[in-house]
């Protein structure tokens, strides 16, 4: 089991716990999780951690879906995750339709359908196989609706994301979490009681590796959990710390029948108290609701007391099925003292303990491999000749360079080395240069203003070689 570090959104004013987060890293923390409500997001301070820090992932927990369109999620994603080396952990989720309808202006909708839309998009722009076209309900790319101008094209990243970034949903909700587990990496469980898991959890999680299909099961999927960790000998003073945050939830996060808390303490077998404590709350009255949550309740969802105690009451959540143990605490103390019960001698050697290993970069294509593969989408798409009407001679110095044709105007297209006649664009640049460009790692229009691209004819006809070379 690997541990989180759970650090919420702000109050009115945001700071972050900073030490406590370095702490973390220096410990072997796996990841650190902000969130937003309908203040701070829950972004930018990720980008202040990960400037920060050198080894803990980088996790939303979560990004509102109903505030931002699906590329701009992943936009946001991939530049975050390649600013930081490839730490980032993607966590969506709706909110409730008091925050998506009151605070986004946006339609709550129908949950279920529009987290797979949002997710199957996402998925799309990162794997960056070929231009984003998408047709459900909820999202349409191109945009084509009555108002649209037409003039909608699908486009591809420029930035060269990864198709491996991880996504992990937020859900409680039956079928919820079954979506959580049919199409996402990961799974991110507020008020989890790991002795539910069999009879609340268990069915729909299996039901959605079922969905998945693909042999998807436990050890491919990340359950991680936000757990409450409040360190003290006194154990009732430790509870009584977490009851308004209880409180808050069951009594106030939502309306009366729709708030997805109070169904959860429901389905753990407190539906007294979770009447009483949403009766108090909405009266107003959230002292006596905070005192109203049920001894049981915290400890079911979280850990409290000294040392001892939380290394007791640990065990059932080291035996269930969650594979990160993310710690809610204001604490510095609480995450040493988690670090030392769950990675033992490993804490403080993040190589041990972060236990994911870094892909080996993928070999840089030569100049052969990449005009081989433009002949390819060529072959496929003879359209293109009509549609782009000309010639391009490429004129690569250096290793493995030479001279390189592209012929869309005459025929079906051919690729080649060599030289041709009466091309209407010729392009000069360095092999090292192209083979950068093609991989999006140089743009384009920038190399040119810098003089590493030089063309003779119309630049603008290089534009339309763009399908080919991305």
């Amino acid at each position: 089991m690997r541990l989180g570090l759970m650090v919420g959104y702000s109050g009115a004013t945001i700071t972050l716990p900073m030490e406590m987060i370095k702490l973390a890293d220096r410990l072997g923390y796996y990841a650190v999780w902000t969130a937003e409500a309908y203040g701070s997001d829950a972004v930018a301070p990720l980008a202040w951690i990960g400037a920060q820090t050198e080894h803990i992932h980088l996790g939303t927990a979560i990004m509102q879906m109903p505030a931002r369109t699906p590329a701009s999620t992943a936009m946001t994603a991939m530049t975050l995750d390649q600013l930081s080396g490839g730490r980032m952990l993607l966590g969506l989720g709706l909110s409730g339709p008091q925050v998506v309808e009151g605070w986004h202006g946006v339609a709550y909708g129908k949950p279920l359908l529009k987290t797979r839309e949002y997710v199957a998009i996402v998925r799309k722009i990162l794997a960056r196989q070929e231009p984003l076209v998408f047709a459900g309900e909820h999202y349409q790319i191109p945009y084509a609706g009555a108002d649209a101008t037409g003039l909608g094209k699908p486009l591809k990243s420029i930035l060269h994301g990864r198709g491996d970034l991880p996504i992990y949903l937020a859900a409680i909700g039956p079928k919820n979490v079954e979506l959580a587990a049919e199409i996402a990496d990961g799974w991110l469980p507020i008020f989890f009681s790991p002795a539910a898991f069999d009879a609340v959890y268990r069915g729909p999680v299996e039901a959605g590796f079922t969905k998945a299909g693909g042999g998807k099961s436990m050890d491919k999927f990340d359950i991680a959990p936000s757990v409450p960790v409040a360190l003290g000998d006194d154990v009732d003073a430790c509870r009584a710390s977490i009851k308004p945050f209880l409180a808050l939830y069951v009594g106030g996060m939502g309306a009366r029948g729709k708030n997805f808390y109070y169904d959860l303490a429901c389905r753990y077998g407190f539906t007294e108290a979770a009447d009483r404590v949403q009766d108090l709350y909405l009266a107003g009255q959230k002292q006596e609701a905070a005192a109203a949550i049920p001894d049981e309740l915290v400890d079911a969802v979280a850990l409290c007391g000294p040392k001892e105690r939380i290394a007791e009451r640990l065990a059932a959540w080291e035996a269930s099925p969650i594979t990160t143990l993310c710690v809610t605490t204001f604490d510095p103390a609480a995450v040493q003292v988690m670090a030392d019960l769950v990675l033992g001698a490993d804490a403080g050697q993040p190589d041990r303990t972060i236990s994911i290993p870094a892909p080996a970069p993928a070999a840089a294509p030569s100049p052969q491999d990449i005009f081989d593969r433009m002949a390819e989408r060529v072959a496929q798409n003879p359209a293109l000749v009509q549609q782009v009407r000309a010639v391009f001679q490429f004129d690569l110095a250096g290793a493995g360079g030479g001279q390189w044709f592209v012929n869309l105007k005459e025929g079906d297209g051919a690729v080649g080395a060599g030289s041709i006649d009466a091309a209407d664009c010729t392009i000069h640049m360095s092999t090292a240069d192209f083979v950068l460009m093609t991989q999006g790692k140089l743009n384009a229009m920038a190399a040119f203003s810098m003089g590493r691209i030089q063309v003779e004819g119309n630049p603008m006809l290089a534009t339309k070689l763009q399908s080919l070379l991305g």
